[in-house]
Formats: C-alpha cells, sequence, structure tokens
C-alpha cells in the first residue's frame, strides 16, 4: 500500500468516526403532547337572542401569546412554557374558536361568524389578547385570560363599546391536565362576561 492511499484511508476513517460521534450526542427529539381547549358548555339565553348579527375576529396579541405554547409565569416578570406541551392551535385562534362556539350556543348558529370566513356581519367584536398564561401567586396558580374588547361598526370602523376583561381561574392541580382543565373554565367565564356585555352594550342598536 504505498502512502497516498494509506493516508486517504486513514482520512476516511477518521471523518466516519467523527460522524459517528456527531450522531451520538446530538439530543433526541423530546416528546410533544398537544392539547385542545375543551369546547364550552353554554346555556341558550333568551336576551342574547336579540344580538344582531356579529363577527369576532381573532383577537392581536404579541409575540409571546401568538403562538400554541402554553406560558407560565412562575416568578416575577419571567415568562416560561411547559416542556413538552402545546396547544392545538396558535392561541389567538385559540380562543377566537372557543368564543365563537359559545356565542353561538348562547345565541345562534346563523348569527355568529369569525373573520375566518369573513362574511358580512352588523357588528365586529375586535381584541386585544394581554394574558392567556398561568400565573402563580405565592403557592397559587391560576389560569389568567386578560382581554381588551371593543365592539365595532364595521360600515363607520367605530367603536360601539369597549370594555377590560380579567378572568383567574385558580387550579385545582397544577400539572397539564389541570392547566387545561383551568383554561376551560376561565374562557367559559370570559366568554359569559363577553356575551352579557355585548347584550347590554348592543340593547336597542340599529344597524347603519
Amino acid at each position: 500500500m504505498n502512502k497516498r492511499h494509506f493516508l486517504t484511508r486513514t482520512a476516511m476513517a477518521a471523518v466516519a468516526a467523527m460522524s459517528l460521534a456527531a450522531c451520538s450526542v446530538l439530543p433526541e427529539s423530546e416528546p410533544l403532547s398537544v392539547y385542545q381547549l375543551p369546547a364550552p358548555q353554554m346555556q341558550a339565553s333568551p336576551a342574547a337572542q336579540s344580538l344582531p348579527s356579529l363577527r369576532i375576529n381573532t383577537p392581536q396579541a404579541g409575540f409571546a401569546l401568538s403562538s400554541p405554547r402554553m406560558l407560565v409565569n412562575p416568578d416575577g416578570d419571567q415568562v416560561s412554557t411547559y416542556k413538552g406541551a402545546r396547544w392545538t392551535d396558535p392561541v389567538p385562534a385559540l380562543l377566537r374558536e372557543h368564543l365563537a362556539k359559545a356565542f353561538t350556543q348562547q345565541v345562534s348558529a346563523t348569527g355568529i361568524t369569525t373573520d375566518e370566513h369573513a362574511l358580512r356581519s352588523d357588528v365586529h367584536l375586535g381584541s386585544d389578547l394581554r394574558q392567556f398564561q398561568v400565573r402563580y401567586n405565592g403557592s397559587s396558580p391560576r389560569a389568567v385570560i386578560e382581554l381588551d374588547a371593543r365592539l365595532i361598526n364595521p360600515n363607520s370602523r367605530s367603536v360601539i363599546a369597549a370594555q377590560h376583561f380579567l378572568v383567574e381561574q385558580p387550579l385545582d392541580n397544577p400539572q397539564i391536565a389541570g392547566v387545561v382543565s383551568g383554561f376551560k373554565l376561565a374562557a367559559d367565564e370570559l366568554a359569559e362576561q363577553l356575551i352579557r356585555w355585548s347584550t347590554e352594550s348592543l340593547q336597542g342598536y340599529e344597524v347603519k
């Protein structure tokens, strides 16, 4: 075997060894569990039947809240995520669908749409999502949803009414299953408040 051939085989063996070593130190992919937000269970509201047709727009949100990650604020201002868990959709879309289902259950299936369909409606419900995360108060975790909502005339683009909402639901179980259940209860409560406020704000409203 000549010297050049020996060096070539030696180099190839070294590269192969390095490749195997690199493969052995790569981290294994983390198991990921995907969770849906359980559907609301609302009772039909006679008062809400008077609502004009309503389009629920996807809430506007900052970068951290615009992903499907589950956020937790264990201490101070630092925001973390639950390892190996995420929602089925980005949080704004997740909340939009939950609210649309809740309004539909209390009003009617034909009077409620979302910006996914872009159908014509008498009033738009726009909002800014400020919080959708677990917060700890001492040792007591809570599912927190904070929303600034606006009822908008789509023709004039004027605000008919605006309201700030803050819902805090204590968690019976700080594990993921308890977190999902807590957010479901918090989202149901938010929907109840939004429907009641919308009904009161649009009472006697004339479509223009």
